[in-house]
């Protein structure tokens, strides 16, 4: 196999990887759905558990625990870490509040609105520069969220809550210098003592939902794999796909979300929601014309040097 058919077999291989990821990420409400009797915060505590669980395993058969003994040598790391675990526990928890009350159209407009927020971050952060275009991509999108809030009269706290959330997660992610499996666990673990805790006192109160039907305590337990199972299609897809291929993809995740918000959970789709959705998919649309643009002239210079 020459170097050229070995590229593009990775490279089909890689896609089938992050349309996984992005298919399971998008269907995410379907089990939020399956569990909907189930209150909020208990999904989260059941997520949190299961997920460290699964990640101990996967820890330890990956042979990792060298990496793991070396992180209790470096407190700023650990430090960090605890930092990212409370910000995707909170992306987590108001995802699974907003998919179980009916909001998933929210959640949708969130993660349109991230990659965006990431441009943001990237200049009062790290310095980053902005071309022309990304400045007006920025623009329209905070017109986008300038009127939905004035026509709606509120605020799109949940939209804004998962991308700042995330956001700032993955900017902490970005500085922390950890192997991305060994990192999760980390997350998990420093968030388990208080899934437990919660846990244990629902079941002395006999509140809980878990221990009661075979068949919750199975869809409470899959929590664990519906997290990690996209993680590990996204970490295999990146090592396969570049970066910019897999900027695009990323958008297949709130489609998804959009799609099942307003044709299974019969979300309202007000004058109001879709002029937001239509002014962020503008804004998309030039921030992904930019990037592909870029990418081209990067391309042609690296073929004539």
């Amino acid at each position: 196999m020459t170097n050229s058919e070995k590229s593009q077999s990775d490279m089909r291989v890689g896609m089938i990887w992050a349309v996984g990821a992005y298919a399971f990420w998008g269907s995410m409400p379907l089990y939020v759905w399956l569990v909907k009797s189930v209150e909020p915060l208990e999904i989260l505590s059941h997520r949190v558990a299961w997920s460290a669980v699964l990640m101990l395993c996967i820890v330890h058969f990956q042979g990792k625990w060298d990496l793991v003994k070396k992180l209790f040598s470096t407190p700023r790391v650990l430090f960090g870490l605890m930092g990212s675990s409370i910000l995707v526990g909170i992306n987590w928890g108001i995802y699974i509040y907003a998919a179980a009350n009916s909001q998933v159209l929210q959640t949708s407009l969130g993660y349109f609105f991230l990659p965006l927020l990431s441009i943001l971050f990237g200049m009062v952060l790290f310095k980053e520069r902005l071309r022309f275009m990304q400045w007006v991509a920025l623009g329209v999108a905070t017109i986008a969220i300038g009127l939905r809030i004035h026509l709606e009269g509120n605020l799109p706290w949940i939209s804004l809550g998962v991308a700042f959330s995330f956001c700032f997660y993955g900017v902490l992610r970005k500085i922390i210098p950890v192997d991305a499996t060994v990192g999760l666990f980390f997350e998990t673990l420093f968030l388990l003592p208080l899934a437990v805790a919660a846990l244990v006192f629902w079941w002395l109160e006999g509140t809980n939902d878990f221990g009661h039907s075979w068949h919750m305590d199975t869809s409470l337990a899959l929590s664990g794999v519906v997290t990690v199972i996209p993680l590990y299609c996204f970490g295999k897809a990146a090592r396969l796909v570049p970066l910019s291929v897999m900027g695009f993809m990323q958008y297949f995740s709130p489609c998804i979300q959009m799609l099942l918000g307003i044709y299974l959970f019969n979300e309202s789709f007000s004058p109001e929601k879709q002029a937001s959705f239509y002014l962020i998919w503008v804004a998309l649309a030039i921030f992904s014309f930019d990037s592909y643009y870029q990418n081209q002239l990067t391309q042609k210079k690296d073929a004539h040097a």
